[in-house]
């Protein structure tokens, strides 16, 4: 995961807050849930360095077994408490987002090269909120948002597509070029009726 410089700058003032004052309560860090799979971010990253293929026993949620993947391992992404690994999957080939928390076992798999493919994860998640990348032209996507809710919005934007069309006293309108991944149908829904789908028909159902 990659940190801005101003990000590294925050992180490193309040750590420095928090080593001279230690816990007296003047920073509140929300408390993360139990992380699981970090046991892999290790031989992931070696693997990414080294450029080794990864042969991964894998168990998504809508299966009842795992299954072997062979993948050749491009980056890891943070988000929403977990970690994820991004690679071009050897048998489909194509690129795939795993969760690490669904390995159940990683290997090496020495007897397949490894394919860098020019993977460009900016490019690849030009379009994305969260770790979904589908393939295709991203959605153009019109979202009328309750004005005060729309102040989060605008002062914490969802995507970097992300623009005002138009405002009044009572509303803002907002556009968005993005896929309609299940993040973004959910930070949708989180706004309850104070937001609206106005297009496109498909994610307004």
């Amino acid at each position: 995961m990659a940190y801005s410089k101003d990000n590294l700058e925050i992180q490193s003032m309040i750590a420095r807050f928090c080593e001279k004052y230690g816990d007296r309560g003047f920073i509140s860090f929300r408390k993360a849930p139990v992380i699981r799979g970090t046991q892999y971010l290790e031989p992931i990253i070696r693997a990414i360095e080294d450029k080794k293929v990864l042969r991964l026993y894998y168990l998504p949620f809508y299966e009842d077994k795992p299954y072997f993947n062979e993948v050749h391992p491009y980056m890891l992404r943070e988000y929403g408490f977990r970690w994820y690994l991004v690679g071009l999957n050897e048998f489909r080939d194509q690129v795939r987002t795993y969760a690490l928390d669904r390995i159940r076992d990683l290997q090496e798999s020495p007897g397949t090269a490894y394919r860098d493919g020019g993977f460009d994860a900016t490019s690849y998640f030009r379009y994305a909120i969260g770790i979904i990348a589908p393939p295709g032209e991203p959605s153009q996507i019109r979202l009328a948002v309750q004005k005060t809710q729309a102040q989060y919005l605008i002062t914490q934007p969802w995507h970097d597509s992300q623009n005002i069309l138009w405002e009044n006293e009572e509303q803002v309108i907002f556009s968005f070029r993005v896929h309609p991944t299940y993040e973004f149908k959910s930070l949708v829904l989180s706004l309850g009726k104070d937001a609206v789908v106005l297009e496109p028909d498909e994610l307004r159902k």
